[in-house]
């Protein structure tokens, strides 16, 4: 281990302080890249567990979970909760016992765990939070219906006191952009009003989370919830026969170059009337008294008879009750607007002109007849249908649609400038980088030897340079010194100072140099 950390040590020295630093950056980028690549492939993938959870029910989440030891991870302010993948299932099967999963609230379950020594008013509180709960789940099963909160006030029965009526309040949380119908509202009063003993609808109060009051108490305020049912009821009249109306006038003039508006008068008066009718020729006898008188005297007087009769008639008849619907059609008033045609045309210059046309009276006639149709049109009631045409104003229109539109090419504009941006930096970081690598090892290539080809030694290793062919590369005398240690300059110096005075003995003696040469050359035969 030893020899290879000094090996390694060795191999690190080779280098200058600034292919040093460029390799130490390579180093730790590349180890923290392969760390994140662990972190990142060994990490628990999250799922949503709920959301839009109430804090009541979120905060009874937390706590389970913190209880169990398992990571989850809070967002949306609090309202949405993230667990692993792996308990998304089993915890949901966990917190479905409480009922709705959206609001965790306790029901009678409260009862499964009963308290030896639990007074009666305790009993009565945990009775009346018990139906709280239960009448919370189920109101939260409505589509529309976020979470709910009940308050249940029932009195107390006392001897020898009169019975006192309970009330109730239903405060609801809607989902957005959605609300509740009169008759879902008198649903909900109708189904706390049965569910708990003592407690009338007319009693119970509903509010939306503004403080809204949903629902309104019999008695003073029955007229105006007449009024309302009825303003309901000929907005949905209304409503209808608009629907059917622009089916019919879109399909002929196109998709929204018509717009209907429709009036429907409604008889809401009540007539009860009750017919007694008496038929003089048929005489019904109800009853009859008779009295019979008897008398009788001597031989010479004569007998007495008399009878009274006394009969009672009644002559008979019939009685008639007739109560007639409330809600019917008196009349109806129909108005249709519809846009005329655009025609393209090329002018006299050959380019392509858009105009506007106005239709002809045939074709709002021919509309005005159906529109009679789709209503039930009658004379008799004095309904009204009038179409006309007139071109509609959609400038405003097209200058939204051109402003969207230019924003979507904005958008699209500044993701593609911002994708490019980075692909041109990533580029010119690898180039950058591509290029200090090369700089910095090229810097290490041994200087050609005269009659080789040039060679790059790196790593220990030698590879192959410049071919034959090649001119050779002059590299400067002090880049190589510097690349040497001091007793290998100390020997180099040595060595050229030696050559030196060698070659200045061969100029000066050129025969002493030949002589000693020869001696040389015969001592290395003899050997």
């Amino acid at each position: 281990m030893e020899q290879l950390f000094g090996q390694l040590i060795q191999y690190f020295q080779r280098y200058s302080v600034r292919q040093r630093i460029i390799l130490m950056f390579v180093l730790v980028g590349f180890i923290s890249s392969v760390i994140a690549l662990v972190l990142w492939a060994n990490r628990p993938e999250y799922e949503l567990l709920y959301g839009n959870l109430e804090p009541e029910a979120a905060s009874n989440i937390v706590s389970e979970l913190r209880s169990s030891k398992i990571k989850f991870r809070l967002e949306n302010g609090g309202t949405s909760i993230y667990v692993p993948r792996q308990y998304v299932a089993e915890l949901r099967l966990k917190f479905a016992q409480y009922g709705s999963a959206s609001s965790l609230v306790s029901g009678y379950e409260i009862f499964d765990q009963r308290n030896v020594g639990m007074t009666t008013f305790l009993e009565h509180l945990n009775l009346r939070r018990a139906l709280e709960g239960e009448l919370t789940r189920t109101i939260n099963q409505f589509p529309e219906v976020k979470y709910s909160r009940v308050h249940l006030v029932i009195p107390e029965r006392r001897l020898f006191a009169k019975e006192e009526k309970g009330s109730a309040s239903v405060v609801l949380y809607l989902n957005p952009g959605v609300s509740l119908s009169q008759a879902q509202i008198n649903g909900i009063a109708s189904l706390v009003a049965n569910s708990v003993e003592g407690i009338d609808a007319d009693n119970v109060v509903i509010l939306d989370s503004n403080g809204k009051v949903l629902s309104r108490k019999g008695g003073q305020d029955g007229l105006v919830t007449s009024v309302s049912s009825q303003w309901e009821l000929r907005q949905a009249v209304e409503n209808e026969l608009r629907r059917k109306v622009t089916e019919i006038v879109e399909s002929v003039v196109g998709y929204q170059n018509a717009i209907v508006q429709v009036s429907a008068d409604l008889n809401f008066d009540r007539i009860e009337r009750k017919v007694e009718k008496v038929d003089p020729d048929n005489v019904v006898v109800v009853s009859e008294e008779r009295y019979t008188e008897n008398s009788g005297g001597g031989t010479d007087s004569s007998n007495f008879n008399a009878e009274r009769v006394i009969s009672n008639y009644e002559l008979s008849k019939t009685l008639e009750q007739y109560v007639s619907d409330t809600g019917n059609l008196e009349r109806v008033s129909v108005a249709v607007l519809v846009n005329g045609k655009l025609e393209t045309r090329v002018n006299e210059k050959g380019e392509k002109v858009t105009e506007y046309v106005p239709r002809t009276q045939e074709e709002l006639d021919k509309i005005a007849s159906l529109v009679k149709t789709a209503v039930g049109y009658s004379e008799e009631r004095g309904d009204v249908v009038d179409v006309q045409n007139m071109p509609f104003d959609q400038q405003t229109f097209r200058s939204d649609q051109e402003y969207f539109d230019k924003m979507m090419k904005r958008e699209l504009l500044e993701k593609i400038f911002t994708y490019a941006l980075i692909l041109i930096g990533l580029v010119m970081a690898f180039f950058i980088v591509k290029t200090l690598l090369k700089s910095s090892f090229a810097q290490l290539a041994l200087p050609a030897i005269p009659g080789r080809p040039a060679a790059t030694q790196l790593g220990g290793g030698v590879a192959a340079g410049a071919s034959l062919s090649e001119p050779e590369v002059e590299i400067p005398e002090d880049i190589y010194m510097k690349k040497l240690s001091p007793e290998a300059r100390a020997q180099l110096k040595a060595k050229g100072k030696m050559t030196s005075e060698v070659i200045e003995f061969a100029k000066e003696s050129p025969e002493d140099a030949t002589k000693l040469l020869k001696a040389w050359l015969a001592q290395e035969k003899n050997k």
